[in-house]
């Protein structure tokens, strides 16, 4: 399905297409990047890692400490004694970034390096078989220790270990069992096991991920049958809040109402991933959903961050590199499925690849401030975000 978009550009009407090698040398260099820095860096969320975060006892205090930190034009973190991070979650999207190109040796061996370094990193103890982000947040909807396991990481850490090859039978049984027990609460998946709301990136994320494992062998039936009830239960949640337009506001409470990129995103190929592992048809709500999002959520082809933002607030100065990489991430699979017009992904790609840390087509002695900005040097929200974005659109081109 291909429709003519208001605002999506006409293919091939930015620079010239980047050959296939240009791509995957773009992926190479990102990888040596994150491995010169032992992948770990800055993290817009890690403000809870200071030693400040032990004065911040109640809500309000820990969310003014984290966004000061995250939104702060000087960076605060040496003065507030925050250690680069290294994160299970960017080992897991890295793994699974490698393995799509590990027909090659090179990248094979890349990819088993990183999925046995995140399957080391799976829980143990009460919240067996799960991941964790390994810094304390606080939402405006929640709040969640590191000691705590979340969705998201728990997803991007098991797709890379089953991306890899890296999980055994027991691991995996381990992650089913624990996927039902903490983060289903019987109707939809949750963020963690200490929250309740609705967030529909993170209840696909959990359908997504307990799809993929029900199908796997050595996950006893019973068990796999209560996986796909689950994710069938959480489809139906997500699918059911769904706006007329097409959108999916954040969350369902009152203060989630908006709208934003990376987290449509998210939803847009979870849902899919969902709908085809329980061979339910969705493609009504997918399409319509796909159509919201590359009418409302691009100007051109550069990424907005919030629907229908004005052009005059989507300038470099602005860009949030994970929102970026994830619009790059979504215009690959929209191709392959023809919800947008061919070229459209590789559009998407030339007009942010100068926010890619070392990857801009145009050379900079000095680098602007928003190429230093922490955000951008983040493993886990920059650096392999894009590493990922960039194999996926390698993968799409090959498929045509």
């Amino acid at each position: 399905m291909v429709w003519k978009s208001s605002v999506v550009a006409e293919p091939g009407s930015g620079p010239a297409p980047m050959k296939d090698e240009e791509l995957e040398g773009y992926a190479d260099r990102l990888f040596r990047r994150l491995d010169n820095c032992a992948w770990a860096g800055p993290d817009p969320y890690d403000g809870m890692t200071s030693p400040l975060s032990a004065l911040a006892v109640h809500p309000l205090l820990r969310q003014a400490l984290l966004q000061t930190v995250k939104r702060s034009p000087v960076d605060l973190r040496p003065w507030l004694g925050i250690r680069p991070l290294r994160t299970a979650t960017a080992f897991g999207l890295g793994a699974t970034a490698c393995s799509r190109l590990s027909g090659s040796p090179l990248w094979h061996g890349r990819a088993q390096r990183l999925g046995r370094w995140t399957a080391d990193r799976q829980l143990s103890g009460r919240y067996a078989g799960l991941w964790r982000y390994e810094f304390d947040v606080q939402t405006r909807w929640g709040y969640y220790p590191a000691s705590v396991p979340n969705v998201i990481a728990t997803t991007f850490c098991a797709d890379g270990c089953l991306d890899a090859g890296t999980l055994d039978g027991e691991a995996v049984e381990t992650l089913a069992a624990a996927l039902l027990e903490h983060l289903f609460n019987g109707r939809h998946f949750v963020y963690t096991p200490t929250t309740k709301a609705l967030i529909h990136n993170a209840n696909l994320m959990g359908a997504a991920l307990a799809t993929r494992v029900a199908h796997l062998e050595g996950v006893s039936r019973p068990l796999a049958s209560r996986l796909l009830d689950a994710a069938r239960s959480s489809v139906s949640a997500t699918v059911a809040a769904q706006r007329p337009d097409g959108s999916w506001p954040y969350g369902t409470s009152p203060n989630l109402g908006w709208v934003d990129g990376f987290h449509t995103g998210y939803v847009l190929m979870r849902l899919e991933a969902a709908a085809r592992g329980l061979d339910l048809d969705l493609d009504v709500a997918v399409s319509t959903g796909a159509r919201y999002y590359f009418d409302h959520l691009f100007h051109g082809s550069l990424p907005r961050y919030y629907a229908d933002e004005r052009p005059r607030l989507v300038s470099p100065g602005r860009r949030d590199p994970n929102n970026d990489a994830t619009a790059v991430r979504t215009a690959s699979w929209a191709a392959e499925r023809g919800y947008v017009p061919r070229g459209f992904a590789e559009d998407v790609l030339a007009a942010v690849v100068d926010g890619i840390p070392g990857c801009g087509r145009i050379p900079q002695r000095q680098p602007s401030a928003m190429m230093r900005h922490p955000a951008r040097l983040s493993p886990r929200w920059s650096l392999t975000p894009f590493l990922d974005a960039l194999t996926a659109l390698c993968v799409a081109r090959r498929n045509g």
